[in-house]
């Protein structure tokens, strides 16, 4: 496990990204403080939205800690609007996160967490609907989703 970063380090890394894209724990109050969704492209998801993403953790949708926000694009094969369950299957299906994992982190239960976007590109996401792969970047949007405790950056 590697070492919680400090907001300082944080947006140093934000300046002058990493290699490698990583996800690191942040202290507490760190995403809050990040202007990640602040973006143009981001939206808020729907309750239908949050219901799925809720499903698919074996959760309680009311334990997700919100707002769920994520970059508003669609897959090209299929028109599917990507919501947070697109990229929480992706990490599951690529082996970057347990659903466990994903659970804690958006239930607020293990303390907060932000990927930061190495300079190979990011991780990539799979359309939930049709399987295939969407195109990135994605809209050349900053952040691409994010929760109260969580920030992909």
């Amino acid at each position: 496990m590697q070492p919680q970063l400090t907001f300082d380090e944080i947006l140093e890394y934000l300046k002058d990204r990493p290699d490698v894209t990583r996800t690191y724990q942040v202290p507490r109050g760190s995403i809050a403080r990040l202007a990640c969704d602040e973006a143009a492209g981001m939206r808020e998801m729907d309750e239908a939205e949050t219901l799925k993403l809720a499903d698919y953790l074996d959760v309680s949708a009311k334990d997700l800690r919100g707002p769920l926000k994520v970059v508003d694009v669609r897959c090209a094969s299929c028109t599917h609007r990507l919501s947070f369950l697109d990229f929480a299957k992706t990490a599951v299906e690529f082996g970057a996160h347990g659903k466990e994992d994903l659970r804690q982190v958006l239930t607020g239960k293990n303390g907060e967490w932000i990927t930061i976007r190495g300079r190979d590109g990011g991780r990539p996401v799979s359309c939930a609907q049709c399987g295939n792969d969407v195109p990135r970047p994605m809209a050349g949007c900053y952040s691409e989703y994010s929760s109260s405790d969580y920030a992909y950056a």
